[in-house]
């Protein structure tokens, strides 16, 4: 009783909670002919990573100063420098961060996970997490929990589809843990990608595979009683098309990649009540 007592609270406070932002505007400082995806905030430096596509090529932008709405709807006031590594989705914690890119195996090209002990992102080593990658599936879409201590990814193990389904690890204190899927919600035969951590209980994530306004979809779960609750959408961000990489900045506001307008683009959610998002 008390753990469905857990659960219904937990359901409340996700259906009150996904309503917590304003309708999403673009972001024409930002906005080229190419894709902008992926955006990610660095704690350490106070950074906001992007990443522009284009066919088959991509390249990683910072964006300074890229944390207030004033600036990032100002075109003036942006400042975008060019970082030159390999790695196309990267979150942060403020000690490490971790990635994933994409390099080439034995039969094909495939997603794995990189690991940095630096701070700030730039020129550095990468260490791939070969115990959480494996070279017959993809693995990427990382998420950082803001103690270091949970990871969550996408990955395609365990799928006779080769769809892709949320999974997580524990940080041990000198190796990750045996990954394990999300539990809590039977996860879609569709696909759940591009985690984003809310807090240290709330997870945001995109699926084509819950239904919604169409594509994929931005939903929210939250951690209780070690279980996470059946994902909700994000009505009043989600569009027909297809929305995705969200990425909370610190004062609680949302960015998240969208190709409402055509390309996909970067889209701004300023949050209704302000608070810190860790």
């Amino acid at each position: 009783m008390a753990v469905s007592k857990l659960l219904l609270l937990s359901a409340v406070a996700v259906m009150s909670a996904v309503g917590q932002w304003a309708e999403p505007i673009r972001i024409p400082a930002l906005a080229t002919a190419s894709d902008e995806c992926a955006p990610s905030w660095s704690v350490r430096d106070s950074n906001v990573y992007f990443v522009r596509v284009r066919g088959s090529d991509f390249t990683v932008w910072r964006c300074s100063g890229c944390y207030h709405r004033e600036r990032l709807l100002d075109s003036d006031s942006v400042h975008l420098e060019q970082v030159t590594d390999s790695v196309i989705y990267a979150t942060f914690n403020g000690q490490k961060w971790i990635g994933h890119r994409l390099t080439r195996g034995k039969r094909q090209r495939y997603a794995e996970l990189v690991f940095s002990p630096e701070t700030t992102r730039g020129s550095t080593v990468l260490t791939p997490l070969r115990e959480l990658s494996d070279p017959d599936e993809f693995t990427m879409f990382p998420a950082l929990s803001s103690d270091g201590r949970t990871l969550v990814f996408a990955t395609t193990r365990g799928s006779d589809t080769h769809t892709m389904d949320l999974w997580a690890t524990q940080w041990y204190g000198d190796h990750w843990g045996t990954p394990y899927p999300l539990e809590g919600f039977e996860q879609s035969s569709a696909n759940e990608i591009t985690p984003c951590f809310l807090g240290r209980d709330t997870l945001l994530f995109a699926s084509d595979g819950f239904g919604g306004k169409g594509g994929f979809d931005l939903f929210m779960t939250v951690y209780r009683a070690g279980r996470w609750s059946p994902p909700v959408p994000l009505t009043l961000v989600n569009s027909p098309a297809d929305d995705r990489d969200p990425c909370i900045l610190p004062n609680g506001d949302l960015l998240f990649a969208s190709n409402r307008a055509g390309t996909f683009d970067l889209y701004y959610a300023q949050r209704r009540q302000k608070g810190r998002s860790q």
